[in-house]
């Protein structure tokens, strides 16, 4: 019996390390070439980027590579009869449903060490890395026709967009400037962007440019002119790129987060108190995320398993069409859920029931597998003996 469960239990481990190896392959470069669109990335950067991001990639592959080694594995033995053999030996099916268990706890734990502090912390390196090269991610993201958004402490900042972007030069820059007492927009034909990366100021030449208020009024008309516009020297961390403890601790003292100290001061306290509870609702639904989606992890396995054992197909891409029904099941209901509890509490059980349903599924799958169709063969012979 324990060769056999070792036995399966290691080719489980194969299949799931080649898959998570190469599904995080994938998954990673896809992240590289989403930042080298979106943020402009050097060389140099990409590479520390691609390392910086393994473990977001690891934690996205690591339900679906576990649950296809489960898939694969099992459909193997029922394909190649080897589950028929072992029956036919004493072997009762639902101990070699064990091994899968082993695998279902592996999974489970390392997606749970993965989220308390790896995730997390690399996620936020990773993003201060994208954002080193300041000059880079401004010309990037007016290409694609993004705005540049910047808030600063007390209330001012500025908004820019352009029309487009020819090397360092702008097109059409539209410049919308925020202060306590008013609100001013300016446009110019040209425009260029001399940056200070030590003093945190990027300097914005205007050629011909006009300036209006906030009722439209022009103040300034076809007059070159220089804004001097605060970069930000500081990057709060947002809820994903906390750790567990962290966001216990956010949710418990939401004032003492760093996204509400990089809030204006001048705030009213009612506003005060509406973004606290913002923040505190996206670090609970954070919380109950990673938790939720380590417990999926097991589920997943349990649910790959058994259909594994039930299509009795050992082919991988059968076993991958498989496994990734429930992946993509189990993914897509949490992430919306959790954009709902965010915002409201109380609908908690939207974040758990669908990984607490993988997790019951899979065992009502391998109960069926294990204990159904004896019990079944059973009630056909007795109705045939009372035939008789």
């Amino acid at each position: 019996m324990r060769i056999l469960y070792r036995y399966i239990l290691k080719e489980m481990l194969k299949a799931f390390a080649l898959a998570l190896a190469g599904v995080t392959g994938v998954v990673s470069f896809g992240l590289v070439l989403s930042a080298l669109q979106s943020q402009g990335l050097s060389p140099l950067s990409s590479l520390l980027y691609m390392v910086l991001s393994l473990p977001g990639a690891v934690y996205l592959a690591l339900a679906l590579s576990a649950v296809l080694a489960a898939t694969l594995v099992y459909g193997r033995l029922t394909a190649d009869n080897e589950a028929m053999a072992a029956q036919a030996s004493g072997v009762p099916l639902s101990s070699l449903f064990w091994p899968s268990m082993v695998l279902a706890i592996l999974a489970f734990g390392a997606s749970l060490a993965l989220a308390a502090w790896p995730l997390p912390e690399s996620t936020y390196v990773a993003k201060r890395v994208g954002l080193r090269d300041v000059e880079s991610l401004f010309y990037s993201t007016l290409a694609n026709g993004k705005k540049i958004n910047v808030r600063q402490p007390g209330g001012e900042g500025f908004q820019l967009i352009v029309d487009r972007v020819s090397g360092d030069m702008l097109y059409g820059p539209t410049l919308k400037y925020r202060s306590k007492s008013e609100q001013m927009y300016c446009y110019a034909p040209y425009g260029r962007v001399a940056f200070d990366t030590k003093a945190h100021r990027a300097d914005l030449t205007l050629w011909n440019a006009v300036i209006f208020d906030e009722k439209g009024q022009s103040l300034v008309q076809n007059r070159d002119d220089v804004v001097s516009l605060p970069l930000p020297s500081q990057l709060p961390r947002k809820e994903d790129e906390l750790s567990l403890w962290q966001l216990v601790f956010v949710q418990r003292h939401p004032e003492r987060s760093e996204q509400f100290l990089a809030a204006p001061d001048d705030a009213s306290d009612e506003a005060k108190d509406r973004e606290m509870e913002k923040i505190r609702g996206r670090a609970f639904a954070e919380f109950h995320a990673r938790l939720a989606t380590a417990v999926g992890c097991f589920g997943l396995v349990l649910i790959g398993a058994g259909l594994g054992a039930l299509f009795h197909s050992g082919h991988l891409l059968t076993a991958f069409g498989v496994a990734l029904v429930p992946y993509m099941a189990a993914t897509f209901l949490t992430m919306p859920a959790a954009k709902i509890v965010a915002k409201d509490q109380a609908s908690l059980p939207l974040l758990w029931i669908p990984n607490g349903a993988m997790v019951v599924l899979g065992a009502l799958l391998l109960a069926y597998l294990a204990w159904g169709w004896p019990i079944r063969a059973a009630v056909r012979r007795l109705l045939r003996g009372g035939r008789r």
